[in-house]
Parts: C-alpha cells; sequence; structure tokens
C-alpha cells in the first residue's frame, strides 16, 4: 500500500506552494499594505531573489511601483482582479442621477455619461440602458449662448482662487458692464444658474445670473477668500436667493390644507410651526427680505393668511386687489 502524503495544514488543494504565495503578495498589494522586499521575504521565509520574481509575475497583469515613502510596493491604478460590482439599488441611482443632471445643463450630462463609460468598461454587469422608476420633475436650466462656458470656467477659477472677468447685463438695465469678480461659488435656484463673488466694480458680493452673462474670460488675478465667507450661510437665511432686510413672518394656514404643509419636516431653517385648536397651522419664519416667502404664499391661496409685518400684509392686499381687477370680466 502506498501511503497517503499529508497535506501541509492551510494549504489549498491543487495549488502549488509558488503560486498561493503569488497570490498573498497581489492580495496584500491590493490591500494597500504596501510590502516591501524584506517583509515578503521574512513572511514566506524566501530568498529577496524570489521576491523579485514573484513581483515580476504580478507585473504581468498590473502595474506593479514601488513607493519610496512607505517603502513598499502598490499598484498605482488599482488591481484589475477587483472588479466593480453594481447592484439593481446602484442602477436606480444611477438612472435617477442621470435624469437630475438633464436639468442641469449639457456640461453636467457629458460629465455623467463620461462616468458612466468608465463604470461599464470596468464592469460588464453594468449596462446604461436602465429606465428611470423615479421621476424628476425640476425646472430645466435656463440656456444661454455662454452658458456652457461658465459651466467649465467658474468652478476652476474657484477652485485655483482665480478671478474672472465677465460683460454682464443685469435685469433691468439697457447697458452691459465689464466686471472683474472673485468667483466663491455657484447656485441653481429654479433653473437659473447664478454665480456669487465679490464684484471688484460694486466692491462687495454680489449675485450674477449666467444667462445674463455675455462674455467671459479668465483672469491673471488671483485673490483671497473673504474671510469667514461659506457659501451655505450665505443663503441661510433668504427664501431663495434674493438677500434683503431681515423680516420675521408669521403665516396662518386654514384647516383644509394645513396637513399638507406639515407633512414637510421644514420650509426654511429659521421655522416655527404650531397647531392651532381649530385645525389650523401657523408657521413663523425669519427671512432676508421678502420677495421669494411672499411668491411661496400666493402658491397657497386663497388658503393663507398673512399674520405679521403688517407691511406684507398692505403688500399683498394691494396686489392681490389689482389682480383681482384684472380678472374681474
Amino acid at each position: 500500500m502506498i501511503p497517503q502524503m499529508q497535506k501541509k495544514p492551510g494549504k489549498r488543494a491543487g495549488i502549488s506552494d509558488k503560486v498561493i504565495r503569488i497570490l498573498d503578495v497581489y492580495t496584500m498589494i491590493a490591500d494597500n499594505r504596501c510590502p516591501s522586499i524584506d517583509s515578503l521575504a521574512e513572511r514566506f521565509g524566501v530568498s529577496r531573489r524570489t521576491v523579485h520574481r514573484y513581483l515580476e509575475i504580478i507585473r504581468a497583469i498590473d502595474t506593479v511601483d514601488f513607493d519610496p515613502q512607505r517603502g513598499g510596493y502598490r499598484f498605482p491604478k488599482g488591481s484589475r482582479l477587483k472588479k466593480f460590482t453594481v447592484t439593481k439599488n446602484d442602477i436606480t441611482t444611477l438612472v435617477t442621477a442621470k435624469q437630475a443632471l438633464e436639468h442641469l445643463g449639457r456640461t453636467f450630462q457629458e460629465g455623467f455619461q463620461d462616468i458612466i463609460e468608465r463604470m461599464i468598461a470596468s464592469s460588464p454587469a453594468l449596462t446604461d440602458t436602465g429606465k428611470p422608476v423615479i421621476v424628476l420633475k425640476a425646472p430645466n436650466a435656463l440656456k444661454s449662448s455662454r452658458l456652457e462656458e461658465c459651466l467649465r470656467t467658474i468652478p476652476a477659477c474657484v477652485d485655483e482662487r482665480r478671478s474672472i472677468n465677465i460683460v454682464y447685463k443685469a435685469r433691468g438695465k439697457s447697458e452691459k458692464t465689464t466686471r472683474m469678480v472673485d468667483p466663491y461659488g455657484l447656485v441653481i435656484h429654479d433653473g437659473v444658474w447664478m454665480l456669487i463673488g465679490h464684484c471688484h466694480l460694486r466692491k462687495q458680493i454680489r449675485t450674477f445670473a449666467l444667462d445674463r452673462i455675455s462674455d467671459i474670460t479668465e483672469s491673471g488675478h488671483y485673490f483671497l477668500p473673504a474671510v469667514g465667507f461659506n457659501l451655505e450661510d450665505h443663503f441661510a437665511h433668504s427664501w431663495g436667493v434674493i438677500d434683503g432686510e431681515e423680516t420675521r413672518v408669521v403665516v396662518r394656514f386654514d384647516k383644509e390644507i394645513a396637513d399638507y404643509l406639515l407633512r414637510r419636516d421644514a420650509w426654511h431653517p429659521s421655522e416655527k410651526r404650531r397647531l392651532l385648536p381649530d385645525g389650523a397651522a401657523e408657521f413663523t419664519f425669519t427671512v432676508a427680505g421678502t420677495t421669494e416667502i411672499k411668491k411661496w404664499i400666493y402658491s397657497w391661496l386663497p388658503h393663507v393668511e398673512v399674520v405679521k409685518p403688517a407691511s406684507l400684509r398692505r403688500e399683498i392686499h394691494k396686489e392681490l386687489t389689482t389682480a383681482a381687477k384684472t380678472h374681474s370680466s
């Protein structure tokens, strides 16, 4: 009887020790452990020359570089054997995100499509044929001859803290002005792209609608951002994007629609709400200007009443009276 060979503990059946070591080396590099020649030689009990041979075999699969800072080897482009996996939920998210970006303009559509194509190349299981199960209803961004150029130029200049020169026609103005602006960021609201930055002409932070920019060029001027400026904080008190005098607004909604208003966690960061005994709901806001909140109030007519301030009540009464006369015939 021929004695059976005893398997070494931990050895995978049908695989040689050499192959196992090479796979282990590959895994250590792929896990970003950055192993060195000496550490690998000690780990596997082999010579440095043998480890070099292992690395040459791995180089036939992936590019391997020596990282002098960490003193070991790494994959500069990532491991090819680590495949990108995509779930059905991932595809739903991607299709919905693609639909959302269609509202922002061609620049973002093309950028996102490029990302999708690279993901498809790395994961054959992913296809760009998914149909939306979520429909996003939102206004498309206003288009202009310079919009795409603005969306390419401004983010780069924000990142590099480089000023831009623009030719701008403000709303209600007949003449264009040339301005140098230190760009702080972009915001899109109701389909309108806007640049927020320090205007050298007006010497203050201003907002510029991109569809009103007829020319844009990068300047050679670099700037330091305004001390303490934060783009989100800049709009924190506005109802939308229009700034103005801080005003406390109290609005009451009758019981027929109170539940619609209460479904949302909050309409504004400053919001305070209370449910009244008759089923009506009262909301209190502190906003920077009343232009945009007034439009929101009008969207709830005739089930809404402005309680405070008195000046806003009078303004709304005047506008509604004019509108009533217009629609009287």
